[in-house]
């Protein structure tokens, strides 16, 4: 079986048949034809597909840079401590607090 260069990588199943059935019995994705050629070998008598294999490039394998993400909720909960912090502070200094929890000074 000879491929051409542009076919590469291809993928190549082995089937036997029987009764009118194909039974799978190997795959492998061949990018020479030194490969083929041994794939071949190993299944002689046996029926071989083969089709083009598309090679998908994931955009994470070319820039291999983490992307932190930023989470409002870590600065939301910053700034709503802080604010409680700060009217906890203002109602001890205006004695508004105590007033209200009947503390005496």
């Amino acid at each position: 079986m000879d491929l051409s260069t542009q076919d590469l990588p291809a993928t190549l199943q082995a089937f036997e048949l029987q009764d009118n059935r194909e039974i799978f019995l190997a795959e492998q994705v061949v990018s020479s034809q030194s490969d083929i050629d041994q794939f071949t070998s190993r299944y002689t008598g046996k029926l071989i597909k083969a089709k083009k294999t598309v090679v998908k490039r994931d955009s994470s394998s070319v820039n291999n840079t983490v992307q932190k993400r930023n989470s409002g909720m870590g600065a939301l909960a910053i700034v709503i401590t802080l604010l409680l912090v700060a009217l906890v502070i203002y109602g001890f200094y205006t004695g508004w607090i105590q007033q209200k929890l009947n503390i005496k000074p």
